[in-house]
């Protein structure tokens, strides 16, 4: 991941990005006309938000094992956020 990226971070990230994902969702409830196409976003949409829900309560508990990985990526722990690892 990017240096700005980090274990200490990527909580608030993954939240801000449910959040957009939320507003996503309302805007093609209100713009996409056909149902099924409606349904089938909402769904895609819905299924993102819970695999970064998901990928969030991981991070929570790797940060005492000091092995992070996000979608298969792998996340730095800074030492300040536990001095065992580093």
């Amino acid at each position: 991941m990017g240096e700005w990226v980090d274990a200490e971070s990527l909580p608030d990230i993954i939240i801000g990005a449910i959040v957009v994902l939320g507003v996503l969702a309302v805007l093609v409830m209100w713009g996409v006309r056909r149902l099924l196409l409606r349904l089938v976003l909402i769904i895609l949409i819905g299924a993102l938000a819970a695999s970064l829900w998901l990928q969030r309560s991981d991070l929570q508990d790797c940060m005492e094992t000091c092995s992070c990985r996000l979608y298969g990526r792998q996340v730095a722990i800074p030492a300040d956020a536990n001095p065992n690892c580093g």
